[in-house]
């Protein structure tokens, strides 16, 4: 089955057919080395006391992520995590000082402790280690303004494996970037999320047709097991 087929129930055949005459939803596979990149699954997203969590089944979520990277950890393969950056400083900021992002740094009860430091850090079930690249970033790519793009490159790495939230925002531009930059990229739908189911699934589908591919955590599971057991 080819991606257009798997999404005959998203979009119409007109659109399908105006889709598979532009050429888009080519498989793009594996390279020589992959790195899975974990955008933004910190407890800010994936904890529903957090106004901000877009998890729509955080249980689900979180195994599907804790599968990804049980299966790295035994194959032997790099893990990078991405988180934001302490925005202390307006200017650190930017355009964010306009919108929301004052909500997104829950204060803690104690008035001694300026921020809730659980909010920044990963569930344990799939937590980093001291072997793993941490990315800190101030915008929604991974890329942007971090040196991530230079580590993937000295490491050897020639392909993402993508999870992490939120679908439409940070991973959908870690994925643009990662893109441009001539990464391979898979994401794997059932390991990131949205505040919208809507906004999911249509990302999922612009990713799959022009950026990446998109498979479900078995599928990919299978795969890397099958090419770099």
């Amino acid at each position: 089955m080819g991606k257009l087929e798997k999404w005959s129930g998203f979009i119409s055949p007109e659109d399908a057919g105006r889709y598979r005459a532009a050429g888009h939803g080519a498989n793009i596979g594996y390279g020589k080395r992959p790195a899975l990149l974990n955008v933004d699954s910190h407890n800010l997203f994936i904890d529903p006391k957090y106004p901000f969590c877009a998890a729509l089944d955080p249980e689900a979520l979180e195994t599907t992520i804790a599968g990804i990277t049980a299966t790295f950890r035994r194959l032997g393969l790099p893990l990078y995590y991405v988180r934001r950056d302490k925005r202390d400083h307006r200017v650190k900021m930017g355009m964010r000082n306009n919108r929301y992002e004052t909500l997104r740094t829950p204060k803690n009860n104690d008035p001694g402790i300026a921020y809730d430091a659980y909010a920044d850090e990963w569930p344990a079930s799939y937590a980093p280690t001291e072997e793993d690249v941490v990315v800190y970033k101030n915008k929604g790519s991974a890329f942007f303004g971090t040196p991530l793009d230079a580590w993937l490159r000295y490491n050897a790495i020639d392909t993402l494996i993508v999870c992490g939230m939120t679908t439409s925002g940070c991973v959908r531009a870690s994925v643009t970037d990662a893109f441009a930059l001539n990464f391979r990229v898979t994401v794997i739908e059932d390991g990131c999320s949205d505040l919208s189911e809507t906004t999911h699934r249509a990302s999922l589908f612009d990713m799959d047709m022009k950026l990446a591919d998109v498979k479900p955590l078995e599928t990919v599971i299978a795969e890397l097991e099958a090419q770099f057991a």
